[in-house]
């Protein structure tokens, strides 16, 4: 397993029975089938890591538009679980 990292994901039998199902139709595991979906939607949403060194002045000013998009002008906390709740928080009001 080099350059990998464990991930582990907590999910309800519900959603563990569905997965099962439709991993089993396509004659894969659930792990194949969780990363093929991931790299779909990643895909689709176009986020790519970036190449060391790769950053300029244009890199920075997209990353700092998608900051403001996402954060709006609100300041952000040095506590990344505080950011993470937050912006739960704001999806679930939005939904």
């Amino acid at each position: 397993m080099k350059d990998k990292t464990r991930f582990t994901l907590d999910m309800t039998p519900d959603l563990r029975m569905r997965l099962k199902i439709a991993a089993a139709r396509r004659g894969i595991t659930m792990r194949q089938y969780s990363l093929s979906a991931i790299e779909r939607q990643l895909e689709k949403e176009n986020i790519k890591v970036l190449a060391a060194g790769t950053f300029n002045r244009g890199t920075v000013e997209k990353v700092r538009a998608l900051q403001k998009s996402i954060f709006g002008r609100r300041r952000l906390s040095d506590e990344s679980t505080e950011l993470i709740r937050q912006a739960r928080e704001e999806r679930i009001k939005q939904s």
